[in-house]
């Protein structure tokens, strides 16, 4: 790796392990979820969830493709949720910069929610899990199922059933 390449960019960087990358805008960090299995796959959902304009989020796409492009040598795959509210943009920059990015990868809420849902049950199939989301603690199939309304993917604008009280002390009690 060219050191002077890294320097183009020293408010980008890799997190923990190479998952996650960071980067520093006006001196506040954003963080997205990446993987690198079978390369590195950059989720934008958390860009989404910013209260950055559509410039910024345009600036901050096309830097950390060029980040992954020079610093790795490799094109990045790009995840999107088309039920979120910024995927018309994901849809206009991955077109857009297609040739700088090895796949792009799209799911939906429906989608992203089986999945979940499957690999929480397997998980939990084993007995040795013992899941935590909003405060509820999920250890069984049964637990899964009645809580399931609380904690999956949503639309914009929509909610998930509230977490209640009574759900939080229960879950403790267990």
């Amino acid at each position: 790796m060219n050191t002077d390449k890294s320097n183009e960019f020293p408010h980008i960087k890799f997190g923990s392990r190479g998952e996650g990358i960071y980067y520093n805008l006006n001196g506040k960090e954003y963080g997205f979820d990446s993987t690198c299995f079978g390369g590195i796959n950059i989720c934008l959902r958390d860009l989404s969830d910013t209260n950055l304009g559509e410039n910024q989020k345009t600036k901050i796409f096309m830097k950390i493709i060029q980040f992954v492009n020079e610093r790795e040598n490799d094109k990045p795959i790009i995840s999107y949720n088309t039920d979120e509210k910024d995927s018309e943009l994901w849809k206009k920059l991955t077109a857009e910069f297609s040739s700088q990015i090895k796949d792009v990868e799209i799911t939906n809420n429906e989608e992203a929610n089986q999945t979940w849902y499957e690999s929480m049950k397997a998980d939990l199939e084993t007995g040795l899990t013992e899941i935590n989301i909003r405060s509820l603690k999920i250890k069984t199939i049964k637990d899964l199922d009645k809580h399931w309304n609380k904690i999956k993917f949503t639309k914009d604008g929509e909610s998930n059933e509230k977490v209640t009280f009574w759900d939080k002390i229960k879950a403790k009690l267990k």
